[in-house]
């Protein structure tokens, strides 16, 4: 079964995107998924708070690191409206910005899955499927072979009805490592890091196996 062709909001951010001259990294932030990710951050802070178990400091005091330094401030950036946002200009100089864009969608989608209609899921699952799997996406992220023909297969072959609700998550993780590993790693050498890093209170340097260094590129 041929998939049709989308033209929705996620094709025409990729236009826009690849066209340096006219988006800013705050623009960026203000596209539906982003504020849709950010509503669904506001509420898991809201739960954590509520169990006792929110990571964000309060009062100004130095926030209690987790045993993985180094993903506990990778999570603390990308969920920071100006962390996200310096790290997404980083991207974008190293044109690789597909990949926080890829991972914002996915958050959206486990929104739209959760509250809206089945219809407007099935229409963010396509939209996506262009903008950032298919042979000649725009801003096509770098994933497995066995993931990406996983996914060709379920939105190409099969109806939309039989989209699961999980089917971008499997990709997601992969780009979360990649950005993890990869590019945080030389983020974290940029000044906006630092300056990030100092107002949020997050190391500059990291300790891994009770050595503490600084990551290397």
């Amino acid at each position: 079964m041929g998939m049709p062709r989308m033209e929705g909001s996620f094709m025409v951010l990729a236009r826009d995107v690849r066209n340096q001259t006219f988006v800013t990294p705050e623009e960026l932030t203000n596209h539906k998924w982003a504020k849709a990710y950010q509503e669904s951050e506001r509420e898991r802070r809201r739960r954590s708070a509520e169990n006792g178990t929110s990571r964000q400091p309060s009062g100004g005091a130095s926030p209690r690191l987790s045993p993985n330094e180094w993903q506990f401030a990778f999570d603390q950036v990308i969920s920071d409206t100006d962390g996200r946002a310096q790290f997404t200009k980083f991207l974008q100089s190293e044109y690789s910005e597909e990949n926080i864009l890829f991972w914002w969608a996915v958050e959206e989608l486990k929104v739209v899955s959760a509250s809206e209609s089945r219809s407007e899921f099935e229409r963010t699952v396509l939209e996506m499927f262009e903008t950032f799997i298919a042979s000649e996406s725009p801003l096509a992220i770098n994933i497995d072979h066995d993931t990406r023909t996983d996914i060709i297969d379920r939105v190409e072959n099969r109806d939309p009805s039989t989209f699961p609700d999980n089917i971008y998550e499997r990709a997601q993780a992969h780009v979360y490592r990649l950005m993890e590993k990869d590019c945080f790693s030389r983020f974290v050498h940029t000044p906006a890091y630092k300056e990030v890093a100092k107002k949020m209170g997050l190391p500059q340097t990291f300790r891994f196996n009770s050595e503490k260094i600084s990551p290397a590129c």
